[in-house]
């Protein structure tokens, strides 16, 4: 079955329904943008039923609600392309409403939502209302994770929580001003995101390659990394990595890597 498009033309949810009537088998690959962000992963269907979903780090279901909140991207769908195991068991119709809901909460909470670059820590002096500090479960798990290291996208995953539960929290969290926001270097914020990007789509020599590109722009500690210095190592890896992956395969990457640029030197 040949299915492939944009998920901005053809939604998940139109996705789900045709290939839960025509009871197809495989997978959905899905490379879609949300905001500056690009996010890749599958939804995998055993006779039009939704059985898994793999997204970074997130558990299955989560993963599957994820992609609901996807503005655009390519998908096309690999039949026969199965998880080991199955790991969702809810129904079609239970995780498209789900769905729908999380894509609608989170047009709400992008509004007042931090940048998931931002790293978090804890006011060291909380303003005492002198009422007692409640929190709920998931609040808790996410106060525990802010530590002045971990960025809101690394609290999304570490925790499981998915980035627009984990993004609401930490906005809460703000406002209640028990967290605060830590100025931090692009060393701390894009760096990571910058290998983590081209070993998941291109591999380890990949990552040879950008090391090389941050040395011809003159990088030599990231800490001290300028704006111009990364455009400069990003074009120069585009180069080295389109000779050794070809440019259609590279250029999808490149882009992803300049828009977490352009995202961390904005914040």
């Amino acid at each position: 079955m040949a299915l492939a498009g944009d998920i901005g033309d053809f939604p998940l949810t139109d996705i789900i329904q045709l290939l839960d009537l025509s009871k197809k088998t495989g997978g959905v690959h899905i490379r879609g943008r949300r905001g500056q962000h690009q996010l890749e992963g599958w939804v995998y269907f055993r006779d039009g039923k939704i059985i898994g979903a793999r997204l970074g780090d997130l558990p299955p279901l989560e993963a599957a609600y994820t992609f609901f909140t996807l503005s655009s991207g390519p998908f096309q769908f690999h039949e026969n392309s199965l998880p080991d195991t199955q790991t969702i068991t809810q129904s079609n119709e239970m995780i498209i409403m789900e769905g729908i809901m999380r894509q609608e909460q989170w047009v709400e909470v992008q509004e007042h939502a931090p940048s998931l670059t931002m790293v978090p820590r804890l006011v060291p002096n909380p303003a005492s209302t002198g009422n007692e500090i409640s929190l709920e479960a998931d609040e808790w798990r996410v106060l525990t994770m802010v530590n002045g290291r971990n960025t809101v996208a690394q609290i999304a995953q570490k925790s499981g929580l998915g980035e627009m539960r984990a993004s609401e929290i930490i906005a809460r969290l703000l406002a209640d001003g028990l967290i605060e926001k830590r100025d931090s270097s692009l060393a701390e914020t894009l760096f990571p995101d910058l290998e983590r990007v081209v070993m998941t789509s291109l591999g380890a020599p990949a990552r040879a390659l950008l090391y090389d590109a941050y040395t011809r722009a003159g990088i030599r500690d990231q800490s001290l990394a300028s704006a111009d210095q990364v455009s400069n190592a990003l074009a120069a890896f585009e180069a080295l990595a389109a000779r050794a992956f070809g440019l259609s395969k590279v250029k999808p990457v490149v882009d992803e890597l300049r828009a977490l640029a352009q995202q961390a030197v904005s914040a």
